[in-house]
């Protein structure tokens, strides 16, 4: 897409599915964080904590990898939140943000 010459409607719209395409794939993730936890792989692998590994394995900043396995245990019991994000209907934020305000 060239965003000099579209419209302002069209990058909005682009802004908003980019957004929920990155909620989905974060969505993802934290299915699967939920279950490399369950197998226990960060400390098999000789690291203190999944955040740790996470953030080494992803190459994400450690606040980041303590935002987005914090949200993916939590909101494990919230189905309702997990299922928005990996629709993409909410945003990974959101569903930090409510996953905290529940406990």
């Amino acid at each position: 897409m060239d965003t000099t010459t579209a419209t302002t409607e069209t990058l909005e719209q682009q802004l908003v599915e980019d957004e929920s395409a990155i909620a989905r794939a974060r969505g993802r993730q934290m299915q699967v964080l939920r279950e490399l936890d369950r197998r226990q792989v960060a400390l098999r692998d000789g690291h203190r904590s999944l955040q740790e590994w996470v953030a080494g394995r992803i190459d994400v900043a450690p606040e980041t990898a303590k935002v987005l396995v914090g949200t993916a245990m939590r909101i494990e019991d919230l189905p309702d939140v997990d299922a928005a994000v990996a629709s993409g209907v909410n945003g990974f934020d959101r569903a930090a943000a409510i996953s905290r305000l529940s406990n």
